[in-house]
């Protein structure tokens, strides 16, 4: 090599060196990889650690050889000045095999006698096989790094509402094992997360946060039925109350309901009127349970039959307002058939057609579908298409013997 050859070279291994130094130390103060150190990683994490660690393994061998071979280049280039052999000594050093490396013990019945026990690389081979060890294990200590970021904040929140459930446990009383599945499962999440973090990534580099999802619902549910207990301990008179009046309440517009359909089916009989079922005395039951709970301070049953109570007789009162739009829905359809006949009527007799006999005896069937109690609405409807059809018909052919404007001029028979 040249002696601007070698100056090149020192400098780029110089800078190399510094380089590494920093990527390793940043490494090995990396949260993430302390974490993986300490956490006796299982299952798919430990799979990806161990081959990791005997990366980083590997990479500290190899940067110590590295290391001590650019030492030695720059010692000689700092004491022989411009001589020959310096030159030749520092040519074989920055691009020769100088990097000597113990190779790894390997079973007896696979050594020869005579099999060296050292490895030796150039530097720039021991660069490359350092950036290779160095991106294996960065990948893992990166990915770990990652589920974490997203898996313990979820994990501590589920945490805190662990530590609410109990505090309000404690207040509303109870048996401690109520919430031993909610314990083990938050434990077995928690063991999940901090010992095996990477067998919740996905291919797709996303991490799979349903099972701890899951787990918020039921905690939730849990700490807010132990919250409906508490309200319930505090202020049960008042709650009791409010539900006695909301299902005064449901009864009256079922009495309402029910009144409307006995009206409906006096009149219609086809299509069936809905029937309206009596859905208070099941409403009234509850309020009788919450009592004997009440009575025997079982606050977390009574908090949870108190929510289901409210759902109830909102769910009765919604079922009976569809249930009387529909009853009353029949009687308007009545009052519209009826009005379109008087329509049909009508125009019959400014067309000079009341009197024909084909639209009499349509009209007697339509008078008797729309005034017969209970009627059958279908066949009302029926008898008042065939009654526009035959008008029409009348009309366009110019039939009629008493014609209000006869002539050209005559009405001209839309509807």
């Amino acid at each position: 090599m040249s002696w601007e050859g070698i100056e090149e070279a020192l400098n780029r291994v110089r800078g190399e060196r510094t380089r590494i130094s920093l990527q390793l130390a940043d490494l090995d103060r990396n949260v993430a990889q302390r974490m993986l150190q300490g956490a006796d990683p299982v299952g798919r994490t430990r799979e990806r650690w161990v081959r990791a660690e005997r990366s980083i393994h590997r990479l500290w061998t190899v940067y110590g050889a590295f290391e001590n071979v650019v030492d030695q280049a720059c010692a000689l280039r700092g004491s022989g000045g411009e001589d020959g052999s310096v030159r030749e000594s520092l040519s074989r050093v920055l691009t020769g095999p100088a990097v000597a490396l113990p190779l790894e013990p390997r079973p007896l019945e696979r050594r020869g006698l005579l099999d060296d026990d050292t490895e030796h690389l150039s530097l720039a081979e021991a660069v490359a096989r350092m950036s290779a060890d160095y991106d294996e294990a960065a990948r893992v200590v990166a990915e770990a790094e990652s589920a974490w970021e997203v898996l313990h904040p979820r994990l501590g929140d589920l945490e805190a509402l662990w530590q609410e459930i109990g505090s309000l446990a404690g207040m509303v009383g109870g048996d401690e094992d109520d919430h031993e599945p909610l314990r083990t499962e938050l434990a077995a999440l928690g063991e999940t997360i901090r010992r095996d973090p990477l067998s919740l990534v996905a291919e797709d580099d996303t991490v799979d946060t349903s099972g701890l999802e899951r787990a918020r619902v039921r905690f939730e549910r849990t700490a807010g039925e132990l919250r409906d207990a508490l309200r319930m301990r505090d202020s049960y008179d008042e709650s009791a109350e409010r539900l006695a009046w909301a299902i005064d309440d449901a009864e009256v517009k079922a009495g309402r309901t029910a009144a409307l359909r006995r009206r409906v089916a006096e009149a219609v009989a086809v299509p069936a009127p809905i029937e309206v079922p009596d859905a208070v005395p099941p409403l009234r039951s509850g309020l009788a349970q919450m009592a004997a709970l009440r009575d025997r301070g079982r606050w977390r049953e009574l908090g949870t039959l108190h929510g289901r109570l409210q759902q109830a007789v909102h769910e009765t009162v919604d079922d009976l307002t569809e249930r009387e739009e529909n009853l009353q829905g029949l009687l308007d359809r009545r009052g519209e058939l009826r009005g379109r006949l008087d329509g049909y009527r009508a125009r019959a007799v400014r067309l000079g057609l009341a009197e024909d006999e084909r639209l009499l005896t349509e009209d007697r069937r339509a008078q008797r579908a729309l005034w017969r109690a209970p009627g059958d609405l279908r066949e009302a409807t029926a008898a008042l298409a065939a009654y526009r059809d035959a008008l029409r018909q009348v009309a366009g052919s110019g039939c009629g013997s008493n014609r209000t404007t006869p002539g050209a001029g005559a009405s001209e028979g839309r509807e």
